[in-house]
């Protein structure tokens, strides 16, 4: 039986029960092996650009005798097929906007997109609400000393354009749901953007606008943080 980390069990959850799945960047095939050994789903494709990382998922897939419901492809990013779900976890979020946009009828056809960036989180927001995406979910995860943030999205093709830069650095669905773990990751937040606010030279004419950019966006965290915790 597979067990999964925490980070990849989560994922494995937000998969709609009897979807047809793409894991992109699967690297050794846990999450759709887990899927069709717990029968979320008997139509996964698991795709990565490692040649070595796709022979273990492949290595695992025979392992598990789920050659039938798992295809295991050599790509870049999302095959040329319509699936229920897609999987992007792992890779940073411009990447992950990066794969959505240059597959964007698929992604569109997708009724729901599992997203896990390692960074940018705030960019990869931007870009999913630039393409039309709505974001109707998140989640968040601790883990080995580390958040890890999960974008569940959907093409709705609407733009908010009432959206700002810093709206897309917090998860306006996390602090609706008042989510525990993202009142400790907004607090570490916080202690992180004061130590570099106090390391900026106050003479400094380059760094004045920064400052402002940075008292701003701390502003804003610490007005999350209330809101989670009133």
């Amino acid at each position: 039986m597979i067990k999964l980390s925490k980070r990849l069990n989560k994922i494995a959850e937000l998969v709609d029960f009897g979807a047809s799945v793409i894991d992109v960047g699967t690297d050794h095939g846990y999450v759709p092996n887990f899927l069709c050994e717990n029968k979320i789903s008997r139509d996964v494709i698991a795709t990565d650009i490692s040649k070595n990382s796709l022979e273990k998922s492949i290595e695992l897939t025979r392992e598990l005798g789920n050659e039938k419901e798992i295809r295991n492809i050599l790509a870049n990013g999302i095959v040329n097929e319509e699936r229920d779900n897609i999987i992007i976890a792992g890779l940073g979020g411009i990447q992950i906007a990066e794969i959505i946009a240059k597959s964007i009828d698929i992604a569109k056809y997708s009724k729901k997109l599992i997203l896990q960036p390692m960074q940018k989180t705030n960019i990869l927001r931007r870009e999913l609400n630039n393409m039309g995406f709505e974001i109707f979910d998140e989640e968040i995860i601790y883990e080995d000393e580390r958040y890890f943030e999960i974008i569940l999205a959907k093409f709705l093709n609407y733009k908010n354009e009432d959206l700002k830069e810093e709206d897309f650095y917090f998860s306006k669905k996390l602090i609706e749901k008042k989510d525990k773990i993202y009142l400790e990751y907004l607090k570490e937040k916080k202690d992180y953007l004061r130590s570099i606010i106090k390391s900026f030279d106050p003479n400094s004419q380059r760094s004045k606008k920064r400052n402002q950019e940075l008292n701003s966006l701390l502003k804003k965290v610490e007005e999350a943080i209330d809101e989670i915790s009133s």
